[in-house]
């Protein structure tokens, strides 16, 4: 065997082994992974379908939710780094357009998800869905409660994302601003936020009924912030965290641990004496730590493993790519789907049949919409090249 043959074999391993480096261009596994969560996030928005066992909460200590987060704060750091360090004014301006586009969003999917409700409370007597989601307040004080909506202090059930991504968005300049003075800034001053409203109970409150937001904002913006910088070091063709054997070791095994206590209901061995929730919880809406854990510790595998790269950019998966690519409008129509699907499976029995074509109609619906609206965005971008 000559030098030349033992140099290229030598090159071959150490491929096999590590990842490939990051690159500046845009990367595949953020379009897939985010249509993989907008698909598992429409299933366990029908609760009790055949379908719902198999999502990624069954797995683990986080779900569907947190992984849109994450990605969500990383394509923010991708779209909106570079051109806050160019112009800070258009930057912002770029980034609160966004955020009202979302509030719109979120007004009018609520408004026609309050329509389907209501008829199915009047016409086909879902009561007790309208009291699971938070409907009954329309009817108890209407105006109250409309503007609660308009504020976002009232959200319906399967509704709370949207207005927490919509605000952790409207923040995005002031996290931009520490995290390019210093990620690791960024990320101390939204650990703390995380650790002292996890503590001390610190949340936005709802209007008019009791409570408090589902989604505790002040927790959950740890998890977009540190997307956020994840995002901005893709976009210098930077790692956040580099490969290491020991780290992807711990991770793997973190994994495996959150999954055998899942599937094995083995909560007992999370069990470790008066500790305060936030440490040892599973509350959704604190963000406790197994969640925050398992979440950055299944995207640290995902992000080292290069078949994770070679799989998201599969021809054959292109449509949950798609879905990726336009997530507001897959997730939106996803959302009244949904919610059209919980009233009809309150006043009828579904068989087995019918309750996989009705997931398998509901995501050709976000399908349809997806490839319409990117064919629609292709010929704008050709139009403009051509003039």
């Amino acid at each position: 065997m000559g030098a030349s043959e033992t140099a290229i074999n030598q090159r071959d391993k150490l491929t096999m082994q590590h990842p490939a480096a990051p690159t500046a261009g845009r990367d595949p596994r953020l379009d897939f992974f985010r249509g993989l969560a907008l698909v598992m996030i429409f299933i366990n928005h029908v609760p009790g379908n055949m379908m719902e066992g198999v999502t990624s909460k069954n797995f683990g200590f986080s779900d569907a939710a947190e992984a849109f987060v994450l990605m969500s704060g990383m394509s923010a750091g991708l779209a909106y780094s570079n051109i806050y360090v160019r112009d800070r004014i258009h930057a912002i301006a770029r980034i609160l357009r966004r955020a009202s586009r979302l509030y719109s969003v979120h007004l009018l999917t609520t408004v026609l998800a309050v329509i389907v409700l209501m008829a199915g409370h009047n016409l086909l007597g879902t009561t007790a869905l309208s009291q699971r989601v938070n409907m009954v307040s329309y009817l108890d004080a209407p105006w109250s409660t409309a503007l609660g909506v308009l504020a976002t202090t009232h959200q319906l059930g399967y509704f709370n994302i949207l207005p927490l991504y919509m605000l952790l968005l409207a923040a995005t300049p002031v996290f931009l601003a520490l995290a390019l003075r210093s990620r690791a800034l960024l990320l101390t001053v939204s650990v703390t936020i995380w650790a002292i409203a996890g503590w001390n109970n610190i949340n936005l409150p709802n209007y008019p009924t009791d409570g408090s937001w589902f989604l505790n904002p002040f927790s959950w913006q740890l998890i977009y912030c540190i997307g956020l910088c994840a995002g901005i070091s893709m976009k210098k063709g930077e790692s956040l965290v580099g490969y290491s054997p020991v780290l992807m070791a711990t991770a793997i095994a973190y994994l495996g641990f959150a999954m055998f206590v899942i599937q094995g209901q083995h909560y007992e061995l999370t069990a470790w004496g008066d500790h305060p929730a936030l440490l040892i919880g599973f509350e959704k809406g604190i963000l406790p730590l197994p969640r925050l854990i398992h979440i950055l510790a299944l995207s640290y595998v995902i992000s080292q493993i290069n078949v994770c790269r070679v799989v998201a950019g599969s021809a054959k998966l292109a449509a949950v790519s798609l879905l990726g690519k336009q997530g507001l409008a897959v997730f939106a129509w996803g959302s009244l789907v949904c919610i059209s699907l919980q009233v009809l499976r309150e006043a009828y029995q579904f068989s087995p049949a019918v309750d996989i074509s009705t997931l398998i109609f509901g995501l050709a619906i976000q399908y349809v919409v997806a490839q319409r609206l990117q064919s629609d965005k292709v010929t704008l971008r050709n139009t403009a090249v051509s003039t």
